[in-house]
């Protein structure tokens, strides 16, 4: 095969937060969190890219994808690929995680329970749940409709079977029992129940965990005539009631009793996933914290100044003298936040346009907004109302905005949107001044405090001309724009990257060394991985950093030795793309390269050309290709070895001391 198919890249992604996991200079409750992120991420996984394969060989027919792999195959190799990741995370966590913990006197209580901890989880199911479980019985169902994600547990008490739904929202899922200053005792519910279940059903029962997996895809009627937001809303409401992507339980469980609730649940049996005696391990987001244990948790870093801000009594001229380089979370996001509200509240702006594409709940952004709304200013919102898992939050603020007077566009037809970005017109000396934030990451205050990303504060018109005609196509699709500076999907992005690999070729056909340092979330694209290809054999280098998905797959020894890719996983989630083509052409971008981002989304890559914030950018890529603390190579056997390196800190601590210097 000439490509490594994306989602066995992506669960080799998924590997590298298990090294997370066993990592001995990761804190120990920082490791019960990689714990949640795998669990998390592989929930999503299967919602979407495996509920994809299972839609497409169910609907479609069993036709190879566009890296030439087949659904059938795909589906065994994550089916084979994930019982050993969750058998390597299940003896990581029960040899490792909880014995560690017991050493620091959190009892964590799991598997068999003895002793006095008998008598107390016996004590707290009489006290709390006693009289308040109700069971079902399903010995005579044919069918059974159950809850997605839900963890039940699979009762077999004589000839009778029952299910139970482990209702964490009410009771919890994490239940301390005892506590000291010396020691805590903390249970799952699942184990309270499990140990107490003989009280409902009268005799020792066998008890087997299991929970459903449904399919997250939005189906979307094109025919009914209603706009996209009632579509939508009708949609969500389904996703839990989606087709079930997997059905993970107790490896334990006699296979007679899977194969009854398998029929029950009209599932074939690849749905079947083994799994360990608990599921929806992201929970531990939610573990009990011990503030008095400092030295298990990663020690918050002091957040960094930003000169240029700090010490300006004016903002606007600020930026109009200089462009504002910033980094986040190592800087706040306040800074931007604080721009927009500052426009929000000021008579002299006169309109604002932003592109929105996963909003928070409480976003800070959309209150800036709706008080410039409110104030009489003409606020334009593109809202995507398709980002996954973000639909209903995005569509709550933009009916908030609309009712406060701005003009929202929920998506445009063909492309999603996914530019970052903002601009704002003042009126100073009867003209109107545009100031431009341009990021690579989202407008979200929350997800900006755990994801790696830069931005840029400017009123540089190389800028602001150019995002003018970006908000003019996304208000009327039917305006050609037309950018001098900007590289912008659909339209010059995917153009402009090739051009520059193009003129590396020229370089090195030339004798000059000709090097490119790309940074990126993922690497998928066939058309731009073969043009890598090409331009390595003609002697361009390639040094990259690819967090996640990479399909890269080198076809001989002159690609292997020109193309160095290296995945970087560490405390904050590296999401920022860099394009260093050559000194003189740096861009940040919003983009990674995969086709959608290239040809099916609004993107936009925006030049850097302050000297010191392009040496923080090339200095941070070469950094992480040398992190032999949290990097890992990318290559065809996808094995994640170590990269080698003598280097003292993780490169995110290397980047928040080149921050610091700015």
């Amino acid at each position: 095969m000439k490509y490594i198919d994306r989602d066995l890249s992506w669960l080799a992604f998924n590997g590298r937060i298990i090294q997370e996991v066993a990592s001995g200079n990761v804190p120990l409750m920082e490791r019960l969190k990689f714990v949640a992120i795998f669990s998390s991420n592989l929930e999503e996984f299967y919602k979407v890219r495996v509920a994809s394969h299972r839609f497409a060989q169910k609907y479609k027919g069993d036709k190879r994808n566009k890296y030439g792999y087949r659904p059938s195959f795909i589906l065994q190799q994550i089916n084979n690929i994930v019982s050993e990741q969750q058998a390597k995370l299940g003896q990581l966590f029960y040899d490792k995680i909880v014995k560690e913990m017991a050493v620091e006197g959190i009892h964590f209580l799991c598997g068999d329970i003895e002793g006095d901890d008998v008598k107390l989880i016996e004590g707290y199911f009489d006290k709390h749940l006693q009289g308040h479980i109700t069971l079902m019985d399903i010995t005579d169902k044919d069918s059974l409709d159950l809850k997605n994600q839900a963890i039940y547990h699979y009762i077999v008490a004589s000839d009778k079977h029952y299910l139970l739904e482990l209702d964490y929202k009410k009771w919890g899922r994490f239940i301390t029992l005892s506590q000291s200053d010396d020691e805590t005792r903390i249970i799952q519910l699942d184990d309270i129940c499990r140990n107490n279940i003989h009280k409902i059903v009268g005799e020792q029962a066998e008890v087997y965990a299991f929970k459903i997996s449904r399919d997250a895809e939005l189906y979307i009627d094109e025919e009914q005539d209603e706009s996209i937001v009632k579509k939508i809303k009708k949609s969500l409401k389904k996703r839990d009631t989606g087709l079930p992507s997997r059905l993970l339980f107790n490896e334990n469980i006699p296979f007679n009793y899977i194969n009854k609730l398998r029929k029950k649940l009209d599932l074939d049996m690849t749905s079947l996933i083994p799994g360990g005696r608990y599921h929806n391990y992201y929970d531990f987001f939610a573990f009990p914290s011990f503030p008095d244990k400092p030295h298990l948790y990663n020690q918050p870093e002091a957040s960094l100044p930003c000169p240029q801000l700090d010490d300006s009594k004016d903002w606007y001229q600020t930026v109009k003298a200089n462009n504002v380089f910033l980094s986040f979370p190592y800087q706040k996001f306040d800074y931007v936040t604080d721009f927009l509200m500052m426009a929000a509240n000021d008579p002299q702006v006169e309109e604002i346009y932003t592109t929105l594409y996963r909003v928070s709940n409480t976003s800070e952004i959309g209150v800036a907004l709706e008080k410039a709304a409110l104030a009489g200013k003409k606020v334009f919102v593109l809202s995507e109302v398709l980002a996954r898992f973000d639909e209903e939050s995005n569509i709550y603020w933009g009916e908030r905005l609309e009712q406060a007077g701005a003009e929202v566009k929920y998506g445009i037809d063909t492309y999603k949107v996914h530019a970052k970005t903002f601009l704002v017109k003042r009126r100073e000396a009867d003209q109107l001044v545009s100031y431009a934030y341009l990021g690579t990451g989202n407008l979200n205050e929350k997800t900006a405090r755990i994801y790696a990303d830069h931005g840029i504060l400017s009123a540089d018109k190389r800028y602001t001309d150019d995002l003018n005609e970006v908000f003019k196509f996304l208000m009327d699709t039917s305006y050609e724009p037309s950018f001098k500076h900007l590289l912008v999907a659909p339209f010059t992005l995917r153009l402009k990257v090739n051009e520059a690999i193009d003129n590396a070729v020229k370089r090195a056909k030339a004798g000059e060394k000709s090097t490119l340092y790309i940074k990126l979330n993922s690497l998928e694209d066939p058309e731009m991985i073969d043009k890598i290809r090409k331009a390595a054999d003609k002697g361009v280098q390639f040094q990259m950093v690819v967090r996640g998905v990479c399909c890269f797959q080198a076809q001989n020894q002159t690609q292997k030795n020109n193309v160095k890719i290296v995945s970087v996983i560490d405390k904050y989630l590296e999401h920022t793309r860099i394009y260093w083509f050559d000194e003189e052409q740096v861009y940040l971008a919003s983009a990674d390269w995969m086709t959608r981002n290239l040809s099916s989304r609004v993107e936009i890559g925006f030049p850097v050309w302050d000297a010191a914030a392009k040496d923080l950018l090339l200095k941070q890529i070469q950094y992480q290709l040398n992190d032999g603390l949290k990097g890992r190579i990318i290559d065809n056997e996808m094995n994640n070895q170590y990269v080698e390196g003598n280097n003292k800190l993780p490169s995110q601590a290397y980047l928040y001391e080149l921050v610091s210097k700015l």
